[in-house]
């Protein structure tokens, strides 16, 4: 069966935030084996929603709206649907006064505009909300034998809603396993070049690094695809769930009881604040010096003046010089440190824009590693800062 997934919201089609819902939406069906054959975003206008609810029914089976269900006057989802399918809307006697107890327990009042949040086209299944005030449902047209599934925006109402939609459409079995590879250090295409006999594969590049989805009915099938994919990307690997190479590596230096310290220019404290993110992360991070000026890099991380007058700022032996100043005064087990150009600005004939030079010392050994990066600015210092912590994570593997 065909899915369209239906995303509605101004701040989306006008660039003012990043939509996501779709994201969670589209894996739902894929894993419980629905082909999604196509995903739209809408803004607040009534004629606009219906028009894409119309052609999402002629082309699909089941429509999934997301976004719209709430209490404010752009939020007209339901009388769009009401358009687009000829239904009327009627009150869910029984979710209404759930609203209105809730808000009596508040001190507040019932208004017209929350009270359409208890609203559904007739016939229509409910579902429930398990956070919020906004009512979601199904409405199946047995005309067509076509469902038409409206949810609400807010991702943690969204999430466990959409899950019970699938449940109660007869799509509780997940039919579709997969399994995620996060690499680092190998190219898209020869990711793609080395798994091309591999049928099942999806694979995402970012300045992280190339992800790999992998996917198959039969558990069996599934689980001989990851043995081989395993075995070919081997060291590149570093992790096969949804964490953060963050995560990754503070985990490893939890086990190992270590301390980390970083020396940041070109990053600007990025590789610092991803690994403080993670919870626990105070019992190895100690310091992260953000030296941007030449001053700083001097004066706090002893790098030499004569050094950053004969090289420059950013070289090899600055990255080294500040990786070891920042290990010897934080006297931490390790330490990473990054020197580079970034862009858009900044960059000579000898040192082309996304040139970086990172450092790594954990007391026996200090090493520095030349790339060159090209991309947008935040690019760039993502990819940076994956790398700094991915020399990490090998060095202590």
């Amino acid at each position: 069966m065909k899915v369209f997934i239906l995303i509605t919201g101004s701040e989306f089609v006008n660039g003012l935030k990043l939509e996501k819902n779709s994201l969670f939406i589209a894996r739902e069906a894929f894993e419980r084996g629905l082909e999604v054959n196509g995903i739209g975003i809408v803004g607040d206008n009534l004629y606009q929603i219906q028009f894409f609810i119309k052609m999402a029914l002629d082309k699909s089976d089941i429509v999934i709206v997301s976004g719209g269900l709430g209490g404010t006057t752009d939020d007209i989802t339901r009388e769009a649907i009401q358009e687009a399918i000829g239904v009327h809307l009627i009150f869910d006697k029984e979710w209404l006064e759930k609203i209105k107890s809730t808000l009596k327990q508040q001190g507040r009042e019932i208004t017209d505009e929350i009270k359409k949040m208890a609203k559904l086209p007739y016939g229509s299944k409910k579902i429930e909300n398990p956070v919020g005030k906004a009512v979601g449902f199904i409405k199946v047209l047995d005309d067509v034998k076509k469902a038409i599934v409206a949810v609400p925006g807010v991702p943690s109402e969204m999430k466990p809603m959409v899950k019970k939609a699938f449940d109660l459409l007869g799509f509780k079995e997940k039919k579709k396993k997969s399994h995620i590879f996060r690499t680092f250090g190998i190219p898209e295409l020869e990711v793609d070049e080395l798994l091309k006999d591999i049928d099942g594969i999806i694979l995402n590049s970012s300045p992280k690094g190339v992800d790999i989805f992998v996917t198959d009915k039969e558990p069996f099938f599934l689980e001989n695809k990851v043995k081989v994919i395993r075995e070919r990307i081997g060291k590149y690997i570093y992790t096969e769930d949804n964490r953060e190479m963050e995560e990754v590596v503070g985990k490893i230096l939890k086990e190992k009881g270590l301390t980390l310290s970083t020396a940041e220019s070109s990053t600007g404290g990025l590789i610092v604040s991803r690994l403080i993110n993670v919870p626990g992360s105070s019992s190895y991070v100690m310091s992260g010096i953000v030296s941007y000026s030449n001053e700083t890099k001097t004066k706090i991380l002893g790098v030499k003046e004569e050094t950053l007058k004969k090289y420059g700022a950013v070289s090899e032996q600055v990255a080294k010089e500040m990786v070891e100043g920042v290990r010897k005064l934080s006297k931490t087990d390790i330490a990473v440190s990054d020197t580079g150009i970034a862009g858009p600005t900044g960059a000579t004939e000898e040192k082309p824009l996304g040139l970086h030079y990172i450092g790594y010392s954990d007391g026996n050994k200090t090493e520095v590693h030349k790339v060159i990066f090209k991309g947008q600015r935040n690019d760039v210092r993502l990819f940076v800062s994956q790398y700094a912590l991915n020399l990490i994570r090998i060095n202590l593997r």
